[in-house]
């Protein structure tokens, strides 16, 4: 690539990142469109990767990996000491702890390369050249994890390597590229919060505009809720940050199993927890139900695996009760006009409340109306007809039998 190439090689991506940035794209479609752009222009690529930061609880660090054979692969980076070790067996680690905005090493099998494992592998599929960039990262004297900072990392395909007016048109493309990915990125963290705080449901309303208060709708849904029991006993038993693993465990027990089932946990109560699962989802009533009954059954079977854990280490057992209830409810904005959520409220979720409390008094896990069991074809156990507080009409209450 000669250096007038690499001049209109600039112009063309610019002008890429411009078009793109008003019609709205994210950062695998950027990369995609990126790549395709240099490879039209001539340079062969084996990978290109970006790395940039991610506000969520669990992970640190997320990644965007281009190969010729399979497009963008997305991953994300739990925090914690593994990611440490990682970036310390890494190439990057020596460029960025050395406050340089960029770095080069020369990839051949048998060389220097060869003592990183991403060389290796480079180097016997075709890997010739890399070519690191570092933007916004301010501390170099820690871990990058936590910096609002991009990385960029290119490898060459090419037997030579990248040529000097390659070099030269990444270099001037470092701003241009990252000052897009900043805002994509900014856009991205938006969404992990309010997926992470509201869940994917909500996230995706409230990302749409239907932030005012009262704004909402009416759906049918499957209506779950769940209950800690005996949390006045653990509460006097731990000190708080005791109390807060349990409360975390217990969550991660029953909110989890939800969450990982495709439904929707819309509120955390103090130790009780509010979830729905869509009808609009599901084929119909039958398989939302099922998909509830499934998630209230797996909690159980969490529980049971974790409390063994607990008992074998002196530890009191989390026990806890589940209602299941099904109907139509509003699912909306409340709350005052400048702090709001979105939850669920009319009387099937007022009677699901009710539903769990039974749980207790019946000495169940897990209760279900019967109204929820006319869409179930299996055996069920009744414990009869109940007149619950505050709901106007009796509720005969179930239990699954095996």
């Amino acid at each position: 690539m000669s250096i007038w190439d690499a001049d209109q090689a600039y112009a063309d991506v610019l002008e890429l990142l411009h078009t793109r940035s008003l019609e709205g794209w994210d950062i695998p479609a950027l990369l995609n469109e990126v790549v395709e752009c240099l490879g039209s222009l001539g340079m062969q690529l084996y990978r290109v990767r970006i790395g940039r930061p991610i506000l969520h609880p669990m992970y640190a660090v997320g990644a965007y990996s281009w190969y010729p054979d399979c497009g963008v692969k997305v991953d994300a980076y739990a925090r914690g000491p593994e990611q440490d070790e990682a970036f310390r067996r890494s190439p990057m680690r020596s460029i960025f702890e050395s406050g340089a905005t960029e770095g080069r090493y020369r990839i051949r099998a048998g060389s220097d390369s060869d003592r990183f494992s991403l060389f290796v592998r480079a180097a016997a599929e075709g890997g010739t050249d890399y070519f690191l960039q570092l933007t916004g990262y301010e501390d170099r004297t820690t871990s990058p994890d936590g910096q609002e900072g991009i990385m960029l990392s290119w490898i060459s395909a090419a037997p030579d390597g990248f040529s000097d007016a390659e070099i030269d048109l990444l270099q001037r493309l470092r701003k241009p590229l990252c000052a897009e990915l900043k805002s994509l990125t900014q856009k991205s963290l938006v969404e992990d919060i309010l997926r992470a705080y509201l869940g994917g449901y909500s996230a995706d309303r409230v990302y749409a505009g239907q932030i005012q208060r009262g704004d909402g709708d009416i759906i049918d849904a499957v209506i779950l809720f769940c209950d800690l029991r005996g949390s006045s006993k653990l509460a006097e038993h731990y000190d708080l940050n005791g109390f807060l693993g349990v409360l975390n465990d217990y969550y991660e027990v029953t909110a989890g199993a939800v969450i990982e089932a495709g439904g929707e946990v819309l509120r955390y109560i103090g130790d009780a927890s509010l979830a729905i699962f869509p009808i609009e989802r599901y084929a119909n009533e039958r398989e939302a139900c099922q998909a509830a009954l499934d998630v209230a059954l797996n909690s159980v079977v969490r529980g049971e695996r974790i409390n063994a854990e607990r008992i074998d280490h002196g530890e009191p057992p989390i026990e806890f009760g589940i209602g299941l209830h099904c109907g139509t409810v509003m699912y909306g904005n409340i709350g005052t006009p400048d702090r709001i959520e979105f939850t669920v409220i009319g009387k099937a979720a007022n009677e699901a409340a009710r539903i769990e409390a039974q749980c207790k008094e019946l000495n169940e896990t897990i209760l279900v109306s019967d109204t929820f069991t006319e869409y179930l074809d299996r055996p069920w156990r009744s414990h009869g007809t109940f007149a619950l507080r505050n709901i106007g009409r009796p509720l005969e209450i179930l239990s699954p039998q095996e």
